[in-house]
Formats: C-alpha cells, structure tokens, sequence
C-alpha cells in the first residue's frame, strides 16, 4: 500500500509539472494543506472566500476567462486582440491561453514561455470598464515576479546570482488562498486550536496590517531577479527555502537588499527613484502641503495607509473596511457606507480617497491617506456589477 500511495502522489507530481512547466506547484507542502482541506471544517469561512476576489485572482482559463474577452478576442483595429508574449515576443493565440489573472476591472492573460517553463505575459490587457484592449508590457515570467503575492506559500527553493533564469520555485497553492492570510495550517489540522493558526483577533494594528501590507506594496528587490536578470518587484522570503507566513515582520527581512519607500526609514518617500519606482508617489504641491504622499501607481495602499490617521492613532487596521471573506450578494463592498460606521455623512470616498495610482486606462486605485485636504479628483468609474465568464 506504501508504495501504491508513492506512485499516485508522484503522478500527481508528473501531471502538475505537464500543467504548469517544469517548475510545478508543490505537490505536497508539508506546512500548508491548501484552501480545499481548511473547507473541512470551516465550511462558511470557505464559502465566504470564494465569493471574494482573492480566490479568482489566478484561474485556469476555463475557469474563469471572461465572456467579453472570447467574444473579443479577434478584433482587430484599435482593439487588437491580444497577440504575442511579452517575454519572447512569438504570436500567440486563445488556445495557448494558460491561465488569467484578475477578473472584476482587468484581466491578463499568461502562456508557456518555453526557454524557462515558466509563465509569462501577453502583450495586451482587457480593460472591463472601457470594453477595450489595452497594451501591457510586464516582460518578467509571471512566477519570479508575480507570485509572492498571487499564490500561497510561495518559495525559491534553488537561487545561482549568476543564472537567474535558472532559479527554482514551488508554492503551495496557485492563488490566494486561506493560508497566504491566516499561515500554513498542516499543524493546525493535526492539533485544532488557535494557537496554531495565525488570527486575527486580538492583534494590534499594526500586527493586522502587515499582513495585508505583504502584498499592497510596491518596493524592488535587489537580492532575487527575475528570469529574465531584472530587479524583481516581488519580496519572498529572505533565503532559499522559506516562505513568508502571517505574522512574520517582512519590514525587517532586507534592510539592505530591498527598496521599500515609506518602509525602511533610509527609504523616502519623497526621495528620486529609477526604474520601476520612478513615479510612485505623487510628490507634487499638493502632496507637500498636506504632508503625505499618495501613489502614483497602484498596489501602494499600505505605503499611503501607515501615513494616514487610522494607523498612526491605532485606529483601525486594514480589516476594519475591508475582508477577504465576502458575502454570497457580490465582492463589492459599498465604501460610503464602511465611512457612515464611524463617520457622519460628510465623510465621502469622494472627498477623502479620490483615485491616485493608475491601474488601468482610466482606472485609479483609491487612495488611502484619508487627508481632509485632499483636492484630487477620482475618475468616478465603478465597477459593472460581477463579471460574467465564458463557459463552454
């Protein structure tokens, strides 16, 4: 029976290595069991999850590809579909669409790139608000420079400085699952109790926020590239072999070897920044008037949120509006009424959280200094109700 048990869990190997390159995801994690074994006995959590967007952040194509996007997909014109890889820059098609990422603003859409087994991106993005296809322009594989924050329990596990596109990596789990929040549960399925997950009751602000902060982030790396030998955007763990888990203090882990503005206190803000960072916080008259600094581009909400009130009075933690368990009516979560709970009416995401970094052509990711003297103008698109996937 040993053995019997050995060969299926190597062909479940094999057929994970046939699906996602020669790099696949962990087979079995001996930390983390996967959002499927937590369902076991938290049933409602679960299904909660499900409803929200970080279980539909990376799907398999049929799963959740977007209606309008095949509907779409060979229009021509200013609306080009989607036609080359990023990285190698060879014609690809819809059949050779592995995975997309997103679903609700934008979506992205990733192939094979045969030189590394890994993932990378196609040159155009669909933009749901405008009905469009966009350029995009990512040419780093997906897995050494997305999935720190897009999958679970994300590590390198084999690193050579000198032949970066040779590096080696597993996850846990291809999405943002139950244990990328609440920390690999293998131990806590052996002993159930809640010493042996990370929680979120009772932690302090700043306890709960990083968590959230792992992700909405931007910074660069400077110890890991990326296959293609660039500075990474994404922050695994600080050596071969780990992974980041709840209640770790990433802020500490590359003091040296990370660029992390409004971080690391030898990191400012309102500091020149090249490359990927050039541009990140509007350091404009405005910004220096008010003493904060709101993004340039997106993913910055934890970076503009350690600046705001909430945070620096102990206020709230990024919990206190948002969650990743969202009920079974939608993911939408209205924020004039998050404001109302503790605020009067004047209080309007309007007048205190206009758009700030740029996400998509006309799409801005709210901003999160909550300044009163905050004079920006959003660009007022909202969401179309939930996305409607193709199903074949």
């Amino acid at each position: 029976m040993e053995k019997i048990g050995k060969m299926i869990a190597s062909l479940a190997y094999l057929v994970a290595a046939l699906l996602l390159g020669s790099q696949p995801v962990a087979a079995a994690d001996k930390e983390f069991v996967g959002s499927d074994k937590c369902k076991t006995c938290h049933a409602r959590q679960y299904e909660s999850w499900q409803n929200s967007y970080h279980s539909k952040m990376v799907r398999k194509k049929d799963d959740g590809i977007l209606k309008a996007v095949v509907e779409n997909w060979a229009s021509d014109g200013a609306n080009a579909g989607p036609s080359k890889g990023n990285v190698d820059g060879k014609p690809y098609s819809l059949n050779d669409v592995v995975f997309v990422i997103g679903s609700n603003w934008k979506q992205r859409f990733l192939v094979k790139n045969a030189a590394t087994g890994n993932h990378q991106f196609m040159d155009r993005q669909w933009n749901r608000m405008s009905g469009k296809w966009e350029p995009y322009g990512q040419k780093n594989d997906w897995e050494t420079q997305c999935s720190t924050c897009h999958a679970t329990g994300f590590r390198i596990t084999g690193y050579d400085p000198a032949k970066p596109q040779e590096q080696k990596w597993s996850m846990a789990e291809q999405n943002v699952g139950c244990e990328a929040c609440h920390g690999p549960g293998a131990l806590h399925v052996k002993a159930p109790n809640k010493k042996t997950i990370y929680s979120f009751a009772g932690k302090s602000v700043e306890q709960a926020s990083l968590v959230c902060g792992y992700c909405h982030i931007r910074g660069e790396n400077l110890k890991f590239k990326t296959a293609q030998g660039n500075d990474s955007e994404y922050l695994p763990a600080p050596k071969v072999g780990d992974t980041y888990k709840p209640g770790d203090d990433w802020r500490k882990w590359y003091p040296s070897e990370a660029i992390i503005p409004g971080v690391h206190a030898e990191d400012k803000i309102d500091a020149a920044y090249d490359g990927d960072l050039k541009g990140m916080f509007k350091v404009d008259e405005i910004a220096k008037a008010g003493g904060f600094y709101d993004s340039g581009k997106h993913h910055q909400q934890y970076q503009e949120y350690i600046q705001s009130s909430h945070y620096k009075k102990n206020l709230m933690s990024c919990g206190g509006c948002h969650s990743s368990h969202a009920p079974k009516t939608g993911n939408v979560i209205v924020a004039k009424d998050t404001c109302a709970k503790c605020h009067n009416a004047s209080f309007t995401v309007e007048k205190y959280m206009p758009g700030s970094g740029s996400t998509a052509a006309g799409l801005t990711v709210r901003t999160h200094t909550f300044n009163k003297n905050q004079t920006r103008t959003t660009s007022g698109v909202t969401a179309k109700g939930e996305p409607e996937y193709y199903r074949k």
